[in-house]
């Protein structure tokens, strides 16, 4: 009976072993007895960005939604997915998944949600071997929060002030920085309520979020209007990215716009910075 038990075992090893690799991969050669099998990098893996056609797929630091974005990768972009590891849940609408791909793209390397990348659970991406930090989880936000975003503030147009600056976003006073920060609050993008565009320049200074000029801006952003944020006559206002047009240009909403919430097209050479979204 202990001989066929220990057979039995024997059987049950060499199936485990055989369903551990790939079953059309040709078996490893035997090397010398006690010597270190060699390690094999398996070949990079072609995806595709698949997320919609104003929606570009962030690049992060690490694998979660409130790392820092490196980069934003524009949807149908062919990338080359190095490996995958596991990080926050995300999902696309349809599916959720814990996956990430390591992705390097324009010199930044990083991480991006395998659901939003056609191969992204690719069979033949190894695993990441280097140790990937712990995901962060505080000030939590949707993955999609730069749609969720453009949703509220677009909710709200036409919206108009009482009288004298009193407003529904919090009291009788200019109200541009009241009205983005209610947004980002009701998309689910925690940030402080401002009364002073400037003032959200600093908050993202202190968190990672703010960059000056416009490059790399997107849907989703704010973006501060002047030439600095030292006072209310150097930042004269902050608005919503909805839209970054083929030409440069910005559509924007925000609030107190001839005493209501407005959306229209501006030019970029009045922006001095913007605070990532």
């Amino acid at each position: 009976m202990a001989k066929r038990g220990a057979a039995t075992t024997m059987i049950l090893a060499v199936l485990l072993a055989g369903c551990s690799g790939d079953p059309g991969a040709a078996p490893e050669p035997s090397g010398t007895s006690g010597s270190p099998a060699a390690t094999i990098t398996p070949p990079p893996v072609k995806g595709t960005v698949r997320t919609s056609k104003n929606t570009p797929l962030s690049l992060r630091a690490e694998p979660s939604t409130q790392s820092k974005r490196l980069a934003r990768i524009p949807h149908r972009t062919a990338i080359t997915l190095t490996c995958k590891t596991i990080g926050a849940t995300v999902s696309n609408g349809s599916r959720a998944s814990n996956v990430w791909n390591k992705v390097t793209w324009k010199k930044q390397t990083g991480y991006v949600a395998s659901v939003f990348v056609d191969g992204g659970d690719s069979a033949a991406l190894s695993l990441c071997q280097e140790q990937t930090p712990t995901p962060t989880t505080t000030s939590p936000k949707p993955p999609n929060v730069e749609s969720l975003i453009v949703k509220a503030a677009r909710g709200q147009r036409g919206v108009t002030e009482r009288s004298r600056n009193c407003n529904p976003y919090g009291g009788c006073m200019p109200w541009d920085s009241l009205f983005v920060t209610w947004v980002w609050n009701k998309a689910g993008d925690t940030v402080p309520r401002f009364t002073f565009s400037g003032d959200l320049y600093s908050w993202g200074k202190k968190h990672d979020r703010t960059h000056d000029g416009v490059d790399g801006v997107g849907v989703g952003d704010l973006v501060l209007f002047g030439t600095s944020p030292q006072n209310t006559k150097t930042s004269t206002r902050v608005d919503i990215v909805t839209e970054v047009l083929p030409d440069g240009r910005l559509r924007v909403i925000g609030g107190d716009v001839k005493k209501k919430v407005t959306e229209r097209v501006v030019d970029t050479k009045g922006i001095y910075g913007w605070v990532d979204a």
